[in-house]
């Protein structure tokens, strides 16, 4: 079965991915390496390129296209999708939601700075950053397709990583994956809630 994961900003969707790709051998789809890499040709921020994108979703339906065709062409290899809306487009995955603390994560993206595209100055910069590129994101999505990527609803498995490490996390996900393929029960995983 085949993975996505989704989160908000600084949740660790990368890292977590990472740690998974190295430990059990999953292969990787980063949208958001994409959109980083889209966003530097433009010489625009990621923020920017959100923006733009509400005019122009020719982007976002070419990487979703991408998302289901390989859903169905790896359906029965170990492949993660590290993207906003993968959950939404790939065929038959275990649905992962991150969540976080604004400041938390915050922190963390200034501890892992990505470059000019999604660089800030301060952690109240980068928390206010966060916060507005999450909510264009979340108002794009809604507006092309329909649907909340902030919707817990739509998740089989939502892990606050707020006070979490990277190694307790990714046990959370391959316990609760296990017990999702079994008996396809969904779960939550928060701190706060």
């Amino acid at each position: 079965m085949l993975i996505s994961i989704t989160g908000k900003l600084g949740s660790g969707k990368s890292t977590i991915c990472n740690i998974l790709k190295e430990r059990y051998g999953y292969e990787i789809y980063s949208t958001g390496t994409i959109n980083r890499e889209f966003a530097r040709r433009l010489g625009i921020s990621t923020l920017e390129l959100n923006e733009r994108l509400k005019e122009d979703p020719a982007l976002d339906k070419e990487i979703d296209g991408t998302v289901t065709k390989l859903s169905i062409e790896k359906k029965d290899e170990k492949l993660i999708f590290d993207s906003r809306m993968a959950w939404h487009f790939a065929k038959d995955t275990f649905k992962i939601f991150l969540t976080i603390d604004p400041m938390e994560a915050a922190t963390r993206v200034m501890k892992n700075q990505r470059g000019a595209e999604e660089h800030y100055e301060t952690v109240e910069d980068a928390c206010e950053g966060l916060l507005k590129r999450g909510s264009v994101e979340r108002e794009r999505f809604i507006q092309i397709y329909g649907v909340d990527y902030f919707d817990h609803n739509n998740f089989d498995l939502i892990v606050d990583t707020t006070s979490r490490t990277p190694d307790e996390i990714v046990a959370i996900i391959i316990e609760n994956y296990e017990s999702y393929v079994k008996d396809k029960t969904a779960y939550i995983s928060p701190k706060e809630f």
